[in-house]
């Protein structure tokens, strides 16, 4: 009897420990990022009209380029107003780097809006992206 109990235990533990790491295993895939770790993005009135968009992305690994794609304007009842893309000489692209922090001025007119940031970063020819919504923020 002690035997066919332990039998079943030691069984019990088996596909108990199979089941638990399998489910692990797909938690990760779905999260995982090969090149960010960690990004954030918020959108600020700047004052005489102006929003401020405050971002930073930091990779787990040393990359080639690292920051912001694109910023997308929307007023807040979701009207499109303008793209700003990402380079390094607006300051947005930052490159070999596992970080990349700054703040982006945008000029818009008076009005309550809200950003659509996409955030990346690139090593070799791997990159990764992000979107971020900002709250909405009111620019007079």
């Amino acid at each position: 009897m002690k035997r066919i109990l332990s039998t079943f235990i030691a069984t019990v533990l088996l596909i108990t420990c199979c089941i638990g790491t399998s489910w692990a295993a797909s938690e990760v895939d779905t999260y995982a990022s090969l090149t960010l770790s960690y990004y954030y993005a918020e959108m600020f009135n700047g004052g005489n009209g102006k929003a401020s968009i405050d971002f930073s992305v930091s990779s787990n690994k040393f990359v080639d380029k690292i920051g912001v794609d694109s910023i997308k304007i929307y007023e807040s009842d979701g009207d499109y107003v303008k793209t700003i893309s990402g380079t390094t000489s607006n300051g947005l692209i930052g490159l070999d780097s596992d970080w990349h922090s700054d703040s982006y001025d945008v000029s818009l007119s008076s009005g309550s809006y809200y950003a659509k940031v996409t955030v990346f970063a690139t090593l070799g020819s791997v990159t990764d992206s992000r979107t971020i919504t900002t709250s909405t923020v009111r620019v007079s």
